[in-house]
């Protein structure tokens, strides 16, 4: 219902906002699981969510400036035809400090071995780092590099969170 009435129907062609909520859509499927694994809501289930939560506009905000001709071509509102290409890097950058954060603790409260603790750290720092390079030295190159980076970042920490 979210996803599909909210964010596509109702949101999407309207505000560039309505990614918070197709972001809201994004981390219920891990907060199931995560209930279903251990069969109450606890902190773990709430911080893998809101890691899928802040890590959506990093994702899509990267993708709508990759492709923002056509976004605005189709009539579609997204954060940089909104609010400007340097305003949506300083969203990036902040959900992407946000979502490592949540990755980051979840993995604490989870007790990952140390090994895959640090390999978290670094991973998050590499987001971060791209990310605040994308704000110092803006390029179509950098942008693409994020978004990129974002994707393989999200599916290295829910594995590494998994094992």
């Amino acid at each position: 219902f979210f996803d599909v009435v909210i964010y596509t129907m109702w949101l999407k062609r309207r505000t560039p906002w309505a990614i918070i909520w197709g972001g809201i859509s994004g981390g219920m499927p891990v907060l199931a699981g995560r209930v279903l694994g251990t069969g109450q809501i606890d902190m773990v289930g709430v911080l893998l969510a809101m890691g899928v939560l802040f890590w959506i506009p990093t994702h899509i905000m990267t993708f709508s400036m990759r492709y923002f001709d056509d976004y605005k071509r189709a009539g579609v509102p997204t954060f940089p035809s909104v609010y400007g290409f340097q305003a949506t890097r300083v969203i990036i950058a902040f959900s992407s400090i946000m979502a490592a954060l949540a990755m980051v603790l979840a993995a604490f409260y989870i007790g990952v071995d140390w090994g895959y603790m640090r390999l978290l750290v670094v991973l998050s720092g590499g987001l971060l780092v791209l990310a605040v390079v994308s704000i110092v030295q803006p390029s179509e190159r950098v942008n693409f590099g994020v978004f990129k980076y974002a994707s393989l970042y999200m599916l290295s920490s829910m594995l590494m969170l998994a094992a």
